[in-house]
Parts: C-alpha cells; sequence; structure tokens
C-alpha cells in the first residue's frame, strides 16, 4: 500500500462550525506519527468524492447550511454508499451527521429528506442539550461537549454506539440515553470538541479500517505519546466537570 491516507473533508465552509477542522488534523497528527503521509481533500458543492479515499468526514453546521449543500449532498449519496459499503471509515457530527439520516423535521414542520446512509430520523425540539457528554461505547468512554435541539429515532437495524453516562445525547434508549449510530466503521455523533483529537481511541478505530483496506496493519506507539497525554489531561477535565450546565452556542 501507499502510506498517503487521503481523508475527503465534505464542504469544509458550511458544515465545519464546531472545530470539524480538529477531527481532520487528530487523524493527520496520528497518522503521521505512524510513519505515513496524511492529504485532507476539500470536496465541496460541485465536487466528486474521489474514488480512493480512505476516510470521509463531514462536520456540523447551522439549519441554513444544511439546506445548503442537501441536494448536492444527494449527488454524492451513490458515493457515500459505495465507500461504506467496502468498509471505509466516515466520521459526522452534528448537522453533517443529520443529513446523512433518514429525514430531519424541523420546528416549522418542514421535513428535509436525508441521504439514508444511517438508519435514523432527526427531530428539532426547542430545549437545546448544551454541556459535557460522556458515553460508554466497545471502544471505550467517549468525551466531549453537546450543543444541538435534536433528538434522533432509531429506526430498523440501527446500531447504538454508546450508552450517555452525563449529558443529554442524542437519543432515547429503553433505560437511559443514547449517543452516536454505527454502521460498520462508520459514525454518525453529536460530539463535538471536536470529538477526535479528545478521544484517541475513537481516532485509533478510523485509522485501523482505513489501514486494513490497504492492507496494513496501523500501530501506535512512543511517537504517540504525547498527543495521547495531552488528550488524556483534557478528557480528566471534562469527567471532572460532567454534568455541568451551559448557554447555548447558538449554533
Amino acid at each position: 500500500m501507499s502510506q498517503t491516507l487521503r481523508i475527503a473533508q465534505l464542504y469544509a465552509d458550511e458544515l465545519g462550525v464546531t472545530g470539524d477542522r480538529g477531527n481532520v488534523l487528530a487523524l493527520q497528527a496520528r497518522w503521521e506519527r505512524f510513519g505515513g503521509d496524511a492529504v485532507r481533500v476539500l470536496v465541496g458543492r460541485g465536487d466528486e468524492i474521489p474514488a480512493d479515499t480512505d476516510i470521509v468526514v463531514i462536520g456540523n453546521g447551522p439549519l441554513s447550511a444544511m439546506r445548503l449543500v442537501l441536494s448536492d449532498l444527494r449527488e454524492k449519496a451513490g458515493s457515500l454508499e459505495t465507500l461504506v459499503a467496502q468498509g471505509a471509515p466516515l466520521l459526522a457530527v452534528g448537522g453533517g451527521a443529520e443529513l446523512l439520516g433518514e429525514s430531519v423535521e424541523t420546528l416549522e414542520g418542514e421535513t428535509l429528506t436525508g441521504v439514508g446512509l444511517f438508519p435514523f430520523r432527526v427531530h428539532r425540539v426547542r430545549d437545546r442539550r448544551v454541556g459535557y457528554v460522556v458515553a460508554d461505547t466497545e471502544h471505550g468512554r467517549l468525551v466531549g461537549f453537546e450543543d444541538h435541539a435534536s433528538d434522533w429515532t432509531l429506526g430498523d437495524g440501527a446500531v447504538e454506539y454508546g450508552v450517555v453516562t452525563a449529558g443529554k445525547g442524542s437519543f432515547a434508549r429503553t433505560q437511559g440515553r443514547g449517543e452516536g449510530v454505527r454502521r460498520g466503521d462508520a459514525y454518525a455523533l453529536n460530539v463535538q470538541g471536536p470529538v477526535l483529537p479528545l478521544n484517541p481511541q475513537l481516532t485509533d478505530v478510523l485509522l485501523s479500517a482505513a489501514a486494513s483496506r490497504r492492507g496494513v496493519e496501523y500501530r501506535t506507539g512512543e511517537a504517540h505519546a504525547e498527543i495521547d497525554r495531552l488528550a488524556a489531561g483534557a478528557r480528566e477535565a471534562i469527567l471532572a466537570r460532567a454534568g455541568k450546565v451551559f448557554n447555548s452556542m447558538g449554533v
């Protein structure tokens, strides 16, 4: 395999308002410490997603931005479906994640039809969920910040990613709250911060999946120690403050 990792960031201008570039930077930093090169490919409206994409990242944005990119995203739906079906990792956060679901119902009763990559529907609500969020997942504890006014309803076959232990999360479970939907190595989340610098374990899951498709075993080592240490300090600070209520960021 070529050691060059190609990360496609979709709609960086419209859906990149909550530090979503940081998710790309986290992937790049950890891959480069593994010994490879990492390239960010910006994919905007009218652009095609390169067939040799290794990881797809789509970020967060307001409803106005979601409306702006939706028709173009529908045109890209086939390429995204092919990549995900082939095992390519994908991370979607906030508004971008919602557009990859089945639909988004606004407070005014308007319904935006999503691309259906993930089996969930979104209902916008009046009460925002703002503050630190912590969830237990199969890959360890997921931590970050949530600021959204959405309630997800999971459809048939939806795989819940995390069980919320602090904060509100994105959807109701039989008991308690949940955060994140997983489809193979594709993840839809409402965790911001951005999420990957705070959660090296999830970053490594995405990188391992990308490497495996290229016939390479991804490993971490001493070169990752410093960024792991910084992430651990930030995670400890969040865990110490989990449960605190914040004012809305207005996104």
